[in-house]
């Protein structure tokens, strides 16, 4: 796709936002699109010294707020709908990822009011805008217009924004991304190669039940238990008993219950650090 298509799908209608980033909690840069996104039908709190005159600016937290923004997308790619553009050439659309809506998700995590100047994200039901003020501790503690502030206050570096847990949103429990997604399928098709090698190794130095006495060539062991630590565990169980491994069987099936008890306590710490955590 040219970049001329691409400019002009931000405008006329549907695009595809992808690697979307967060200056604050109200619009979206994309890695595909030239033009700043800004969503329909929500205010947010700003980030310090950027309310400009005449736009309306919720009080509240703006580093909670953007971060209440960046959990709901994750970098996922954003299906987005153009309507218009702004007085500061910025898009205004209603985008959703995995079809929950921003704009809704927004406005039902307490962080965003409805817009007075971006338009209607008719999100049912909506809270009334006073209930969505969650803290405006923060814009108590700036300085008023022409206040001065002495130095040490000037240096003082403001406290880490705080971590937002939205789980009354409508998505997943466990949303994940795409580089997470790769990483487990690079993860299966590494155990499924492995197993696959020491079967076939399995295969060709041990002599199968029914040949019992044939001539047979030792496995080396290292390459048996580096295989089975390397995932492949399942496939030396079912070596060891649907093959003849001779002397082998013993020492090899003493180390293998430790690999084994090692990973099934590395699986069942994973899944409680998912779960429970």
């Amino acid at each position: 796709m040219f970049a001329g298509d691409i400019i002009a799908g931000a405008f006329l209608g549907s695009f595809t936002c992808l690697a979307p980033v967060h200056d604050n909690a109200s619009t979206v840069r994309c890695a595909n699109q030239p033009a700043i996104v800004r969503l329909m039908g929500i205010d947010t709190p700003a980030m310090p010294a950027t309310c400009k005159p005449g736009e309306y600016c919720p009080p509240g937290d703006p580093w909670a707020a953007r971060d209440a923004l960046r959990n709901l997308t994750l970098g996922r790619p954003l299906a987005c709908e153009a309507e218009a553009t702004d007085a500061e050439g910025r898009t205004l659309a209603r985008c959703r990822v995995e079809g929950v809506d921003l704009s809704c998700a927004m406005l039902a995590s307490g962080y965003a009011v409805p817009s007075r100047t971006a338009g209607d994200c008719d999100c049912t039901p909506v809270r009334p805008r006073p209930a969505v003020l969650r803290t405006d501790g923060f814009r108590k503690s700036l300085p008023a217009a022409g206040q001065i502030i002495s130095m040490e206050a000037a240096n003082t570096p403001p406290e880490p924004p705080s971590r937002v847990a939205l789980s009354s949103l409508p998505i997943s429990d466990a949303p994940w991304s795409l580089p997470v997604a790769g990483a487990m399928v690079m993860v299966g098709l590494w155990m499924a190669m492995a197993n696959l090698a020491l079967l076939q190794l399995a295969h060709e130095r041990w002599p199968s039940r029914q040949r019992w006495g044939a001539p047979m060539d030792r496995l080396d062991p290292w390459l048996f238990l580096g295989l089975a630590a390397a995932g492949a565990s399942p496939a030396a169980w079912t070596a060891l008993f649907t093959r003849h491994a001779g002397r082998q069987r013993e020492s090899l099936q003493s180390r293998l219950v430790g690999i084994t008890g090692l990973q099934v306590g590395v699986v069942l710490g994973v899944l409680w650090w998912c779960f429970f955590s």
